[in-house]
């Protein structure tokens, strides 16, 4: 294998790398499943029987098994987030969550709107900062 370099890694419409605090958003399936997105589908896998739900617009790229997202739920902490992997729609409800957590200017935000819906769009959901409740 020859030697090169190494493969610069780019972020995706759903990580803020510019500070050392590695934000990522979380799209939240339950969230979807409440407003009836229309974008979310669900299918039988007609081999195993098996319930899979996605998103159309590939916002969260997974599949998920829909019988384990249901008893997830209907447990105490619920299903939780998934990684965004693709541009959020207006209606898509997220929260933002931090990797790294520190003082000084190293990691301090540098792209506030990152915690913003990424659309001026009546429908969109603004998403929930923690920073808010910290202060």
């Amino acid at each position: 294998m020859p030697l090169g370099q190494p493969q610069e890694r780019t972020s995706t419409a759903g990580e803020c790398r510019r500070c050392q605090s590695f934000c990522d958003k979380l799209i939240e399936p339950a969230g979807c499943m409440e407003i009836g997105c229309r974008f979310l589908y669900q299918y039988e896998d007609a081999l195993t029987g098996a319930r899979f739900m996605g998103c159309m617009n590939k916002v969260f790229g997974t599949e998920i098994d829909l019988d384990l997202f249901l008893m997830a739920e209907r447990g105490r902490g619920g299903y939780g987030g998934i990684k965004m992997t693709g541009k959020p729609l207006p209606q898509c409800q997220f929260t933002v969550e931090r990797a790294y957590e520190g003082r000084g200017p190293a990691y301090e935000c540098v792209n506030k709107r990152f915690f913003d819906a990424s659309d001026a769009h009546p429908e969109a959901i603004r998403a929930f900062d923690l920073r808010n409740s910290l202060a």
